[in-house]
């Protein structure tokens, strides 16, 4: 009997060794892959998503101000709100939209148009966006940027010229 015990007792000390030493490497790993990782794409997600939640709510304005410089040259404030409520809210019949964010891709420099800036590091965030209108249900697929300007992380649609 005391034979069962100690080999018992045993084998639950190895096995609380072994779930031990497994957590520390869990963490371990978890920790690595933070240091390796700069968090810039995961920055870069959580800018866009930020933009998008605010198109979906109807926030045309508090999105606008989360665009790149060279977007806000394209597009006054007041333009773009009017515009934007016009097509998604009245033309389509809509109030709202749910979205998918697809996975950050670097890419290096980027002009948003053909003359334009290269702009060095950016992130390519392919957006879906998923709509229910009075026309049907259909999905609008764009590749959007998020580059930084100074502190901040900002939108950038790239437009090609139209032949």
């Amino acid at each position: 009997m005391l034979f069962r015990r100690r080999a018992a007792s045993a084998f639950v000390r190895k096995l609380l060794y072994f779930a031990l030493i497994c957590g520390l490497l869990w963490l371990l790993w978890l920790g690595l892959r933070g240091v390796m990782s700069t968090g810039e794409g995961d920055q870069a997600l959580e800018a866009l998503n930020k933009f998008y939640t605010m198109e979906q709510a109807g926030n045309f304005g508090g999105s606008w101000e989360t665009f790149h410089s060279q977007m806000k040259k394209r597009f006054e404030k007041s333009t773009y709100v009017q515009q934007r409520a016009h097509v998604f809210m009245q033309d389509m019949g809509t109030d709202t939209f749910t979205f998918e964010l697809s996975e950050p891709q670097a890419e290096y420099d980027i002009r948003t148009e053909q003359s334009g800036d290269e702009l060095g590091k950016a992130y390519r965030i392919t957006v879906t966006q998923h709509y229910k209108t009075r026309f049907g249900a259909f999905d609008i697929v764009q590749p959007c940027y998020v580059t930084q300007e100074g502190e901040e992380w900002r939108v950038l649609w790239i437009y090609e010229d139209k032949e």
